[in-house]
């Protein structure tokens, strides 16, 4: 699946090109899915990974105060051959648009998700994980014997 970061962002955007020029093109760079973080780190070699994400949203004054914060972060669209202007027309629709779907209280929120990766270097040290149905009882019996007056 895809990553939520700017969804509402991109959104605005791609509505006001589509409006002002007639087609859409890339304005951020790709995003990195939750699941293909950890691929990555299991094509790369490491074991015991972990990720983990977190969603966070931030409010911002306007449409024009994220894009310069967004470019101040470097999140524009690393890709070679992006689009390298917009006009001006399109970005105050693709501003009003953000406003007029998103906005609250006279802010306008941003959705960023944050990917945590962890990998240890193969050892032979490293804790093994236990060969399939060699557990000494079943996940199925740790409610038995339990109320929910002791729970």
């Amino acid at each position: 699946p895809r990553s939520s970061s700017l969804w509402s962002a991109s959104s605005a955007l791609a509505l006001a090109e589509m409006e002002r020029e007639g087609g859409v093109s890339p304005h951020l760079s790709p995003y990195v899915g939750v699941r293909d973080a950890g691929s990555l780190l299991g094509r790369a070699g490491f074991n015991l990974t972990t990720v983990d994400v977190d969603t966070i949203t931030v409010e911002f004054d306007d449409a024009f105060s994220l894009m310069r914060h967004l470019g101040i972060m470097g999140e524009g669209n690393a890709v070679g051959t992006r689009r390298k202007y917009v006009p001006r027309t399109t970005l105050a629709a693709a501003a009003a648009i953000y406003e007029e779907m998103y906005g609250e209280n006279g802010t306008i929120p941003a959705t960023f998700q944050v990917i945590y990766m962890i990998g240890w270097s193969p050892s032979a040290s490293q804790p093994k994980a236990l060969e399939r149905g060699s557990a000494e009882f079943s996940l199925k019996d740790l409610g038995k014997g339990y109320s929910n007056d002791t729970i």
